[in-house]
């Protein structure tokens, strides 16, 4: 994108903003339409979590001589919170292009909500966490009820066991709902063959993220990371589910909706990078030590290693990836951050793809009110606080 252009958007986004349903940016962006598909995106959004159970009631259902199974199901049917962010996508880019099956917007709503949640139980398990938005995720829950019964001794590989197999189950329920979106059946066909090339993405991205973590600091490939394992199924995937499911997106519209995704993904990440350091754990549910103690490579590190003094580095390399790092050093870390500059220069990235996101709209012959709410959304990401 142009300075020009990053110069104008800089300058509509410091304009008097304006709320439309949880969405902020500049009120001049918030045309009449965009509102209306705002509130009708929200109806469709405060539906997704009674189509979300439908969907585990559907699979609960023939399982009643299997209880292992329905423990399974219930135990993933609790892990409730999240923002419904993919949900929100999906329903935009259905509605916005012109779609007006509710129950199709729905099973959209449902199939990327599962979606989430089966990659996130398996990230969680990579990772080694067992909280999720503050809470005991589906492995801790587990653990902790195997211990309790006396199954100390087989309580982790029982509890990992119980992770892989329910991610597996929200995804293969994701397809399944796709498979039987009431639509035609060439539409739905591309909707499965979407959500392939996401997890393969996904797939690509998360391995890039776990060898990152015994790469040299300049070494790691943060932006790409992001695009694969977060872009590609969190924002490019619910936005092309929408589109093509409203049968009314041409080639255009769907690389647009693509290169859109692409660039906010990247925004979006950046900003959870940057909170999971310089967060509030209140607001976030997240800790804001564990990027620091783990060594995560992020492009936030990246610019702190990039800006820093030869005596700031040699801190970082004494703090970074320290398990046992103390409060203390956590500090030293986040103020060569701030002090480096890097702080300053990764929100000005932020903006960066933000902008970016919203310039590959332009002239994709987008129905107006879609874009001006996918604007609207991109140039709220770099003011996000949770």
């Amino acid at each position: 994108m142009s300075s020009t252009a990053s110069v104008r958007l800089d300058e509509r986004a410091g304009r008097r903003a304006e709320t439309v349903d949880g969405v902020t940016g500049g009120v001049d962006e918030v045309e009449h339409g965009a509102a209306g598909l705002a509130a009708r995106v929200e109806k469709a959004v405060a539906r997704a979590p009674a189509a979300t159970a439908a969907a585990w009631a559907a699979l609960v259902a023939p399982a009643d001589d299997q209880p292992e199974l329905r423990e399974l199901i219930d135990g993933l049917a609790a892990q409730r919170g999240g923002k419904y962010l993919r949900s929100r996508l999906a329903a935009a880019a259905y509605l916005g292009m012109g779609g007006r099956d509710a129950g199709a917007c729905d099973g959209l709503s449902a199939a990327v909500q599962l979606l989430h949640l089966g990659l996130c139980v398996h990230d969680d398990l990579i990772d080694g966490d067992d909280r999720r938005h503050g809470r005991p995720n589906l492995f801790g829950v587990t653990r902790e009820t195997l211990r309790s019964i006396g199954a100390a001794s087989t309580a982790e590989h029982r509890a990992a066991s119980a992770a892989v197999l329910a991610g597996d189950l929200a995804i293969g329920e994701c397809i399944g709902l796709l498979a039987r979106a009431p639509v035609p059946d060439g539409i739905r066909v591309s909707l499965v063959l979407e959500v392939v090339t996401a997890l393969g993405q996904a797939v690509s991205g998360e391995l890039m993220d776990v060898s990152g973590e015994g790469l040299p600091v300049e070494a790691a490939r943060p932006a790409r990371t992001a695009e694969l394992k977060t872009s590609g199924y969190s924002v490019v995937l619910p936005l092309r589910l929408g589109a093509l499911a409203s049968g009314r997106a041409d080639a255009a519209a769907l690389a647009a909706l693509g290169e859109f995704g692409r660039h906010l993904g990247v925004a979006y990440q950046f900003m959870d990078d940057e909170l999971a350091v310089f967060g509030d754990p209140e607001r976030t549910g997240k800790s804001t030590s564990s990027d620091i103690r783990s060594g995560k490579r992020t492009f936030l590190l990246q610019l702190a290693y990039a800006g820093s003094s030869e005596q700031q580095r040699a801190s970082l390399d004494r703090d970074i990836g320290r398990a046992d790092l103390s409060d203390a050093g956590v500090e030293r870390v986040r103020a060569v951050m701030r002090d480096s500059g890097a702080l300053e220069r990764h929100r000005a990235c932020i903006v960066r793809r933000a902008a970016d996101a919203v310039a590959a709209l332009e002239g994709a012959g987008l129905p107006a009110e879609l874009e001006a709410y996918l604007g609207v959304l991109a140039r709220s990401v770099p003011g996000r606080s949770a």
